[in-house]
């Protein structure tokens, strides 16, 4: 069966692969195809758990703190009203898309296309709906919320009594089923079972699905894969023009998402301001190392990371090399996967102003970093998905016959 790279666009044949084994290219070395074993009623029983947990996450309270005589609670929801009553609109519509809108709507998704394919009722249409479920799955961060929710429980008990209440019980099953649905979920099997793939000889030009991996002819070019509808194209449209124009924003939103507050506090003896250096150097003082590593990583390494890989990317599309090609590839799968990571800090502020505000001594409250921050983090994400890695290889190959 011929298949298509989708990091470098090579062409090449795979033949019928055995049970848990796996194809790379021979070019770049990524995943070509992999047969995983998949049981149906254990994926849906899987989907049916995070979706039901999803609603007690979502309805009890997360986590309770207490000052003196003063007690709060925290819902997810008081995230969403605290940025908006702060007058961050943006934020609060983030916040409320990525933590609680789209995990419900990639959940439903999931159990409708599973329950498709159980009862045999597969169609493009079924290949729609797991192609908008995969898309959401990166905007879906309940792992990326509890992780922050960590850090702010931690926080909370250096000073304050705080203990985790049902809901966050909850939204940890959640995350924990969320970030182990690959095991049992394979999107290769998926697609498989909504529509086998096509056999393509080797000997005419292919073109590959870029969301299903669908292999056809090349005279197919410009129609819709039969799959999942996405529309074929042997690259996609304006990549460079829009990868450069995100990355741009990105690093005109950098320095101020550093240099200005995440928060800041309301006391009686006056406002402290917390940026995210500033929150590292708090974690470090209370002796939480492992939190300062992790913020560090998230909120300041992949950041830089995802701007700086990009950067690099464009500029070898414009001066090819074959050196570091590869590496360039995989670096591209890497800012691809971890992006998401970023919103730890985001999430911090919106936890920790609606639990930590108790009125009459302290108030939290959103600062002027936490906006342009989260845009950082939305462009770096969009740019790697609107970024083709094979215009790296094209370039190459175009100056490797051009020299001759």
């Amino acid at each position: 069966m011929a298949v298509t790279c989708e990091h470098c666009g090579t062409e090449q044949h795979v033949g019928k692969l055995a049970e848990r084994t796996a194809a790379f290219c021979v070019r770049c070395g990524s995943l070509l195809d992999t047969v995983e074993p998949m049981d149906l009623t254990l994926g849906l029983a899987w989907t049916l758990a995070i979706f039901v947990l999803l609603f007690p996450a979502n309805l009890l309270p997360l986590m309770q703190a207490s000052l003196g005589t003063q007690s709060r609670v925290n819902y997810i929801s008081n995230g969403v009203s605290a940025l908006w009553s702060d007058h961050w609109p943006v934020l609060a519509i983030m916040f409320a898309l990525f933590a609680i809108v789209f995990p419900f709507v990639r959940a439903a998704l999931m159990l409708l296309v599973l329950g498709c394919i159980r009862r045999g009722r597969c169609s493009s249409r079924v290949g729609r709906m797991f192609r908008l479920a995969q898309a959401i799955e990166l905007w879906a961060m309940p792992d990326v919320l509890v992780l922050a929710g960590f850090v702010v429980y931690m926080r909370t008990n250096v000073q304050l009594e705080g203990h985790i209440e049902w809901g966050g019980w909850c939204l940890i099953m959640v995350a924990g089923l969320h970030m182990l649905s690959p095991w049992c979920l394979s999107s290769h099997r998926i697609w498989r079972a909504i529509m086998p793939d096509r056999p393509v000889s080797g000997r005419e030009p292919a073109i590959s699905c870029e969301v299903c991996n669908m292999t056809l002819p090349r005279i197919y070019q410009g129609c819709r894969c039969p799959r999942c509808a996405k529309r074929l194209r042997l690259r996609k449209e304006y990549a460079m023009h829009r990868t450069a124009a995100l990355v741009i924003a990105g690093y005109i939103l950098y320095f101020p998402a550093y240099y200005f507050s995440m928060s800041y506090t309301l006391q009686p003896g006056g406002i402290k301001w917390h940026s995210i250096i500033e929150g590292v150097r708090e974690l470090i003082n209370a002796g939480f190392w492992e939190l300062a590593i992790i913020i560090v990583i998230t909120s300041i390494l992949i950041p830089l990371l995802k701007l700086l890989g990009l950067s690099w990317m464009l500029v070898s599309v414009r001066h090819p090399s074959r050196k570091h090609l590869v590496l360039r590839t995989r670096l591209y799968h890497v800012i691809h996967s971890i992006g998401r990571w970023s919103n730890v800090d985001p999430f911090i502020v919106a936890l920790m102003a609606p639990l930590l505000s108790f009125r009459g001594v302290v108030e939290v409250h959103v600062g002027r970093a936490a906006l342009p921050f989260a845009l950082v983090v939305a462009f770096t994400m969009l740019a790697a998905r609107s970024f083709d890695p094979r215009l790296m290889w094209d370039a190459m190959l175009q100056k490797e016959i051009a020299n001759g």
